[in-house]
């Protein structure tokens, strides 16, 4: 079969079809990676906030099931889960369970009903499954969230959350 020269040449791209190409897909990249980055920091925001009220949880399993009052204490660089009647002794067999803040996270505790001005970082889970009403607020590299816990029933309601 004879082909004609007219043929041959357009068997393959012009190098303004190859460019208008990477110009397109360099287009739809530089839209698309905003979001997807944006849509993993938002990931990551919702497992602090799911690592943090698993500790929540924890400490108000441990004082229903215990019978026995629990607190989360503040402390430079993590949250201690803690019986404050036994605070004061050197327990070898049972070293309390911490959660450890990641670089550059802070997590800080207000409660809105503390008759003292500046309260201690503790939070307390009483026996019955009760606790103080607290507001937590957490920073980190992906953004913020703050969220108020409910004394009667310990759940979290986000009051506002920044992804960064």
């Amino acid at each position: 079969m004879l082909t004609s020269p007219a043929m041959s040449r357009r068997a393959g791209f012009t190098l303004l079809e190859i460019c208008i190409a990477l110009f397109i897909a360099l287009l739809v990249m530089t839209m698309a990676v905003p979001s997807v980055l944006s849509m993993l920091a938002e990931q990551r925001l919702k497992a602090s906030f799911e690592a943090f009220d698993g500790w929540v949880r924890k400490a108000r399993e441990k004082s229903i099931t215990e019978r026995r009052t629990y607190a989360l204490v503040w402390e430079e660089d993590g949250i201690t889960l803690i019986t404050p009647e036994r605070r004061d002794t050197d327990d070898a067999e049972a070293p309390p369970e911490r959660l450890i803040f990641a670089e550059g996270e802070s997590f800080k505790i207000s409660r809105p009903s503390a008759l003292m001005k500046e309260p201690p970082g503790e939070w307390v889970f009483w026996r019955s499954g009760l606790c103080e009403e607290a507001e937590i607020s957490y920073a980190g590299a992906s953004g913020s969230w703050r969220v108020h816990y409910d004394p009667l029933t310990t759940r979290g309601t986000f009051v506002d959350s920044e992804v960064k």
